[in-house]
């Protein structure tokens, strides 16, 4: 029961990140380096707020123009705005922009600046996540202000039917009187007749709009045989959306984190393929039996990103290793997690959260920064891609209210920010061809809301794949 609560009380949030839906993307625009934040609005249209963050100096202008992901209409752009320098840090801009339909936007960014000039886009889904309630103190004066005109309508016809033919220094007769009391009555009717009409007008305008309310993807999980079967079915939302249109993400068309409850001491990182529209199968590896939370990452061919979420019990299974780029392993329970800033890995080595001195705040973006040690206490040298990145992170609050897929690049999905034009334009931007990979691993991204978190950092080196499970408490 308490697992279908939460599930329900989050449900509605799934979009590209349970409870988690604001954009955090660090990339290169030209010679510029930015970290990007998008807080999209909740009701569509609506006003996103973008914040941008240099740290390369010599920044004059920023350009933000909001505009689709794909289509023809993502070619014709805009009149851009432009975003505000802050008083006290040069560095650091900020500008807002209308996303007027629900879909797949993006942003784009036109920097100018002592080296020239370079560009930025990063991709954000648009969709209502409810409905704007008024606030109680406006509604009353409004209430007020409509009891007073229907009032005033009504005295009016009154004193028309009363007085308006009397010449002056007459008073009116009890004929005028009556005609009076009936005009007053009728236009009693025809007043309450059409507030009834605007109210039932703004009842069916609410209704209208709470038809593109979100609705996520729904997701149903079950073990059939060693193998484990996933369900999608769409509840209703757009007519356009379907369920067999995803895009490869890291060259999988579903990212499956499974995590057993109620101590997430166990994470698995999977990759589930669809066997037909709507349904995934994936033979499971060795995992510890018990109830595992599933958070499974989408992405739509238009660049629309989607967390379905479920739950399943996974029986003892037969001793099976791990393929392909599947991963995971053992965590400490969140019983008994501390907010200790070094973890052991399976081979002697540990990680390092190099942890901001300030802490951390809701609503305020950050980079976490990661160290991989070898067992001599050095920084490790054998740093290996794990799905073209340098590693992948999952933030997840112990209540798990908040659920978000992280890569260095940000919260942004690859596969979507592969349809934009400067990454269309140069496939391998973001990644490291040729180069040694560091020691330290950072991804952006900024906690939602305050609480007790997880974060689960996934790294490659001496070609397997480590977990570290690092717990935080946000003010």
């Amino acid at each position: 029961m308490r697992t279908l609560l939460l599930a329900s009380l989050f449900s509605g949030l799934a979009i590209a990140h349970i409870g988690s839906p604001d954009v955090f993307y660090e990339g290169k625009a030209g010679p510029y380096a930015l970290f990007v934040t998008v807080r999209p609005p909740n009701v569509i249209p609506g006003v996103a707020e973008v914040e941008v963050r240099s740290s390369t100096p010599g920044i004059r202008e920023v350009e933000v123009t909001p505009l689709p992901l794909t289509g023809e209409a993502s070619k014709r752009l805009p009149a851009p705005d432009i975003a505000k320098r802050d008083d006290k840090d040069p560095q650091f801009f900020r500008g807002a922009v209308w996303l007027m339909v629900t879909g797949s936007w993006q942003v784009r960014l036109e920097v100018d600046g002592a080296e020239g000039q370079g560009r930025l886009s990063v991709p954000v889904p648009a969709v209502a996540l409810g409905s704007k309630t008024m606030d109680l103190g406006l509604g009353v004066m409004l209430f007020i202000l409509m009891l007073v005109l229907a009032f005033g309508v009504i005295s009016i016809v009154g004193a028309a039917g009363r007085e308006a033919q009397l010449t002056i220094g007459r008073t009116p007769d009890q004929r005028l009187e009556k005609r009076a009391t009936r005009w007053m009555a009728v236009a009693t009717v025809l007043v309450a007749g059409l507030l009834y009409l605007g109210n039932a007008w703004w009842k069916l305008e609410a209704g209208n709009y709470d038809r593109y309310i979100y609705k996520p993807l729904q997701m149903s999980a079950q073990v059939i045989g060693g193998a484990l079967e996933l369900t999608l079915r769409d509840p209703g939302w757009l007519r356009n959306r379907r369920i067999d249109d995803f895009i490869p993400d890291h060259n999988h068309l579903m990212h499956l984190y499974a995590m057993r409850l109620p101590q997430l001491d166990r994470v698995y990182h999977l990759h589930p393929g669809m066997r037909q529209p709507g349904e995934f199968t994936h033979k499971l590896p060795t995992m510890a039996p018990g109830r595992y939370a599933l958070y499974a990452d989408v992405v739509h061919q238009n660049g629309f990103p989607e967390t379905m979420t479920a739950d399943v019990e996974i029986p003892a299974l037969p001793g099976r290793p791990f393929e392909g780029d599947d991963s995971g392993g053992p965590v400490a329970p969140i019983q008994s997690a501390t907010t200790a800033d070094t973890q052991p890995l399976d081979d002697g080595s540990h990680m390092i959260w190099q942890k901001d001195p300030a802490g951390y705040q809701a609503g305020k973006p950050a980079l976490f920064r990661f160290r991989v040690e070898n067992n001599q206490g050095l920084a490790a040298d054998d740093m290996e891609l794990y799905m073209g990145m340098q590693g992948h992170a999952a933030f997840i609050k112990h209540d798990r209210t908040v659920f978000a897929h992280v890569h260095p690049s940000g919260s942004v999905p690859m596969a979507a920010l592969g349809l934009t034009a400067e990454v269309a334009n140069d496939p391998h931007a973001g990644h490291h061809q040729g180069h040694a990979l560091p020691a330290v691993v950072a991804f952006p991204y900024g906690f939602p809301t305050r609480g007790r978190y997880r974060i689960l950092v996934q790294v490659k080196r001496g070609g397997k794949v480590h977990t570290a499970g690092f717990d935080t408490e946000v003010r």
